[in-house]
This record gives C-alpha cells, sequence and structure tokens, in this order.
C-alpha cells in the first residue's frame, strides 16, 4: 500500500507538476496575451495603413476634384472670354457696317444733289435758249414789219411779262413751244391780212 513518504513524494511530483502545469498555463497564457497583443497591434497597424490608404484615396479623389474643378473654371473661362470676343467682334462689325452704309448714304445723296443740279442746268440753258428762240423770232417778226405797231408793242410785252413773272426754272420747253405757236400764228394771220389788202 501506500506509505506516507510516497504519498508525500507524489504530492511532491504532483505539485510540480501542478506548478509546470500551472508554469506551462502561464506561459500559455502570456503567449496567448502576446499573440493578443501582437494580434491588436498588427489590427491596429491595419487600421492605421487602412486609414493612410483611405486619406491618400481621398485625398486623390480631392485632388481629382480640384484638377477637375480647375478644368472646369478654364473652360468657362475660355467660354467667357470667347464670348465676349464675339460679342466684341459682332460690335465692330456693327460698327463698320454702320459707318459703310452712312458713307453710301452720303454719297448716294452727294450723287443726287449733283444729279440734280446737272438737271437745274441743262434745263436753264434749255430754257434760255427757248428764250433766245422766241426773242429773235419776235426780232424777225418785228423786223419784216408784216406786224402794226400795237401788235409788236402786245407782243413785246407778253414776252417781257411773261419771262419776268415767272421763276427761271419754271419755264419749260411745252410753255416756249406754245409761245412760238402762238406768234407764229399770230404773225401768218396778220401777214395774211396783209396780204389781202394789198
Amino acid at each position: 500500500m501506500f506509505s506516507g513518504c510516497e504519498l508525500f513524494e507524489d504530492s511532491e511530483a504532483l505539485q510540480q507538476k501542478k506548478q509546470e502545469l500551472e508554469l506551462a498555463k502561464l506561459a500559455t497564457q502570456t503567449s496567448l496575451a502576446n499573440i493578443e497583443k501582437e494580434k491588436a497591434l498588427a489590427l491596429a497597424q491595419l487600421q492605421n495603413e487602412m486609414k493612410v490608404k483611405e486619406l491618400d484615396l481621398n485625398s486623390e479623389k480631392e485632388l481629382e476634384l480640384i484638377k477637375q474643378k480647375i478644368a472646369l473654371q478654364e473652360s468657362n473661362n475660355n467660354l467667357n472670354f470667347q464670348m465676349y470676343l464675339f460679342i466684341f467682334l459682332a460690335l465692330v462689325v456693327i460698327v463698320i457696317t454702320f459707318f459703310i452704309y452712312y458713307y453710301l448714304k452720303r454719297k448716294r445723296e452727294d450723287e443726287l444733289l449733283a444729279y440734280n443740279d446737272n438737271i437745274k442746268k441743262y434745263f436753264y440753258n434749255k430754257e434760255n435758249e427757248a428764250r433766245m428762240k422766241i426773242a429773235s423770232q419776235i426780232l424777225e417778226t418785228i423786223s419784216d414789219g408784216h406786224l402794226s405797231k400795237e401788235n409788236e408793242q402786245k407782243l413785246i410785252n407778253a414776252f417781257t411779262q411773261e419771262t419776268s413773272n415767272l421763276p427761271v426754272e419754271s419755264l419749260t420747253q411745252s410753255q416756249d413751244d406754245n409761245v412760238i405757236d402762238a406768234i407764229a400764228e399770230e404773225s401768218s394771220s396778220e401777214h395774211k391780212t396783209r396780204n389781202e389788202n394789198e
């Protein structure tokens, strides 16, 4: 059976084994704690790396957004510049067109005034020629002596009154022809009456 020594020896061995087990348990716990620590450290490090990467991604996204905003702003600036340039060019074209129109209008008015002056001169010359014809015909009729003194005076008075009462531009070729025809008819009728009297 058991002796007391053996029991004591067994209890010492048992205690030693217990201590070894506790030491092993403690070593296991410390190694587990170390593993947990390492795991927590690794997890924290991974989280930090993820945060850094996330910050990098966010900063890259923000950088990309900033680049896009800058590109959009430059595009808007270019569009604004082109719009202002177009408006400026349109105004320049309008101003140039106005001055060309004004120049051509003034030129046309000057040409019309010159044309009108030329027409007035032409008709004035024609009128003077007609007056000269009338005057020469009156002189011929008077010099022929076919008219009486009274008719000669009437003819001269009619001619001077008609030309003095009318403005220079109002005497036309048809009026001149009418006066010439009237003088010719009168002289021919008086010429016939004289021939009949003789």
